[in-house]
């Protein structure tokens, strides 16, 4: 027994040691300037991450960029800024999200901001590739969402416009599907975690302020998708998820639709 517990313990200090140098090498090699890489379609600043990976963002991001923009129709859209995080204290002080455990945000249709995850700085790291297909995808929504506010609503200046997009899209636009799409079109899916996030049946309503929208948001896309088809996701989204209008149900069919869907399917 004794025998066991040392060799435990050996196994142990080994994994730390090993885990240590890991962490420090990437410390010193780094890129430690703020450094820009720029792509067709984005901007991506950077440090505290190899040069490398932010090539992969870049890539990741422009393989996405018109499959995403197409199948959500929108509009013409300007360059994105994107920049990356080595850490969370780095993202939480540039963003000004002080206390926050978000890997990632977008600040309207033309910039986002997230961290680059890894077994260095985060106890469960996600892919942060798809962190950056995500948080993109939000700005899709934005571009799109205000593009026809400016043809709706009536304000006076770019002030007066901002003060009531931003009252419309908190009241109307609801959070589930903010995240869900997102979820859906960087194909963030783990079966495991579906199964967790189903386990207290919760509503649409009750997805709004539930983290458990990132474990099941991308069934409820998929759910959509697979009974009214891909192109009903843009009208969708300009409805503000009208579901009588565009689907031709209520939320409450949705819903028990989507369940059914969910329970065969996982």
């Amino acid at each position: 027994m004794k025998k066991a517990l040392r060799i435990a313990v050996f196994i142990i200090v080994c994994l730390a040691s090993v885990f240590l140098v890991s962490k420090l090498i990437r410390t010193l090699t780094v890129v430690d300037e703020l450094t820009r890489l720029q792509t067709d379609h984005f901007i991506i600043t950077y440090h505290g991450i190899y040069e490398r990976e932010a090539q992969e963002v870049g890539k990741e991001l422009e393989a996405n960029y018109e499959r995403i923009r197409t199948e959500l129709k929108d509009a013409e859209h300007d360059i994105i800024h994107v920049f990356v995080y080595a850490n969370q204290e780095a993202f939480n002080k540039a963003t000004g999200l002080l206390h926050s455990v978000a890997n990632g945000t977008s600040r309207g249709p033309l910039e986002f901001h997230f961290i680059w995850t890894n077994w260095f700085n985060s106890i469960f790291p996600d892919n942060p590739r798809k962190t950056a297909v995500h948080e993109f995808t939000h700005c899709v929504q934005l571009n799109i969402l205000i593009k026809d506010a400016i043809q709706t609503l009536e304000y006076e200046d770019e002030e007066s416009f901002n003060t009531a997009f931003e009252k419309k899209f908190k009241t109307d636009y609801p959070q589930w599907f903010w995240e869900a799409l997102c979820t859906y079109e960087a194909n963030e899916l783990n079966s495991i975690s579906v199964k967790y996030g189903m386990r207290n049946h919760l509503t649409l309503q009750e997805l709004n302020a539930s983290n458990q929208i990132y474990n099941v948001g991308y069934t409820l896309i998929e759910f959509l998708v697979h009974k009214w088809g891909k192109d009903k996701l843009p009208e969708f989204l300009r409805s503000y998820c009208n579901f009588e209008k565009v689907l031709g149900v209520s939320e409450e069919e949705f819903e028990q639709g989507w369940r059914e869907y969910v329970n065969r399917n996982y």
